[in-house]
């Protein structure tokens, strides 16, 4: 049924339990996984703007916290006989997982929802939410 199977992580302990489902899918399917983690652009812009960092120090402390997330996806694929490849971008986190599932032939994207609620989903909105919104193959939110 599924062959390839997109994996979102931020590397949080929220999002973790998106990974195992994802794991367990992709072992039960013996499908492949795509693990991404996509740096928010818009947080690298506000260190640059507000705090005065050097983008490229920003952009690669970040990349190396994003590295490690992927890094984690892979040692439980590893543990179970499925095959990951690691994805690391910088862009508009939604946006870059519809992309990204696309570009990489996904039949699935499985993410984590971070459970925002109230004020903070209406300023900000949810990852999860625009990315059943916007793909155009199934997706599995894990709470």
């Amino acid at each position: 049924m599924y062959k390839r199977i997109l994996i979102a992580t931020d590397g949080s302990a929220k999002s973790s339990k998106a990974v195992k489902e994802g794991i367990e899918l992709a072992k039960a399917f013996g499908a492949s996984v795509v693990a991404l983690n996509v740096i928010n652009e818009s947080v690298v812009a506000n260190a640059v703007s507000q705090l005065g960092a050097d983008r490229k120090d920003v952009e690669s402390r970040l990349t190396a916290v994003g590295q490690k997330a992927v890094s984690e996806v892979q040692r439980m694929g590893s543990a179970e006989g499925v095959t990951v490849e690691p994805i690391v971008r910088i862009g508009a986190p939604a946006q870059m997982v519809v992309d990204i599932a696309g570009s990489e032939k996904a039949d699935l994207i499985v993410i984590g929802a971070h459970g925002e609620s109230g004020a903070s989903r209406l300023l900000i909105g949810s990852v999860a939410h625009k990315v059943l919104y916007w793909a155009t193959l199934p997706v599995l939110v894990v709470r």
